[in-house]
């Protein structure tokens, strides 16, 4: 749980990547991203689960007007949860070789309590400052004031790694690798909210048999070879005797096989796993199952759609994570 602004939730995205799974290999599929999100705003409030299909609940004062600047700088948003307490809010883009985030939360009358930015370009070092500079100000200057966006500007330009940068809003925590620049903070006095936990009913076990059952092959992952340098490739993330936590589908190959294997990888995964909100994750990823990048929150996940294509060679991910959010 998160309370004052410090995260008890055990970062299982960051887990996928450095591979530190229960289950789950050191080969992670490579993938990049090629367009932006398309999350649009609904009328009326996200339930405590959130955007059934990527939507926004209601937002007023520092929260409307960050959301409406940043979908003008091409940000897909949506909620992970929106309630009379309080909402928890992502805005995501992918535009070429940028990948980026906004995420935020926000008290019932608008006010933000905590922020996370995150901007990657491994391309173009420019095009990652140029794109966080975007969210800051986004965000920053009706909620922290412009003088305190210019601290954080000014750090981001001196060139240092990591640093905390005090402001009359809170205490930020920058780090800056040059192609990653991230921003964290908690607004003084305020404690961040409470993210609920998600899992499926389906636990480790259960989902390797059957698997297995439809021809994968289970070690370090569950990989089905579907003809010369083609796969299609699941792996998941599960406490023992807990639900399944993150999962991970994937195929690459022909563009034209990745094109056929993913909607099967998709339903040997989703055919065995079990709980209330696969038919919504389903749904999601199937409206946007056009070979472009995706991140958006769907029925309380955080859903991220990656695609690499090329004429020769291509690469499909979808990653389905319960959210941990560190400030």
């Amino acid at each position: 749980m998160i309370g004052g602004g410090v995260a008890g939730i055990v970062v299982i995205a960051l887990l996928v990547f450095l591979g530190i799974r229960a289950f789950g290999g050191d080969d992670t599929p490579t993938s990049g991203p090629s367009t932006t999100t398309t999350a649009q705003p609904t009328d009326g409030p996200s339930s405590s689960g959130g955007g059934q299909n990527g939507e926004l609940g209601n937002a007023t004062g520092q929260a409307k007007t960050a959301t409406e600047k940043l979908q003008s700088n091409g940000f897909g948003c949506s909620d992970l949860f929106n309630t009379s307490q309080g909402a928890h809010r992502g805005c995501f883009k992918y535009d070429n070789s940028t990948k980026a985030e906004a995420v935020f939360q926000f008290q019932s009358d608008g006010t933000i309590l905590a922020i996370r930015f995150e901007s990657q370009n491994a391309d173009n070092i420019n095009n990652a400052q140029v794109v966080f500079d975007q969210i800051l100000q986004a965000v920053g200057n009706d909620t922290f004031g412009g003088d305190q966006v210019k601290k954080v500007q000014d750090a981001v330009k001196s060139g240092q790694k990591s640093e905390k940068v005090g402001s009359t809003w809170g205490e930020f925590e920058l780090r800056n690798d040059g192609d990653t620049v991230r921003l964290s903070g908690a607004k003084s006095g305020e404690d961040s909210l409470d993210i609920p936990p998600k899992q499926f009913d389906t636990q480790k076990p259960q989902l390797v048999a059957a698997l297995k059952g439809k021809g994968y092959v289970c070690t370090s992952s569950c990989t089905k070879e579907t003809g010369d340098s083609n796969y299609q490739r699941v792996y998941f993330y599960a406490s023992d005797g807990q639900g399944i936590k993150v999962l991970q589908m994937s195929a690459s190959g022909s563009p034209s096989d990745v094109k056929r294997a993913m909607p099967t990888v998709m339903n040997d995964a989703f055919g065995a796993l079990k709980g209330g909100d696969v038919a919504a994750l389903k749904s999601y990823i199937q409206a946007h199952s056009d070979g472009k990048s995706y991140a958006s929150y769907v029925a309380g996940w955080r859903v991220e759609i990656r695609g690499n294509n090329s004429d020769s060679y291509s690469s499909q991910q979808i990653e389905i994570t319960y959210e941990s959010f560190y400030v």
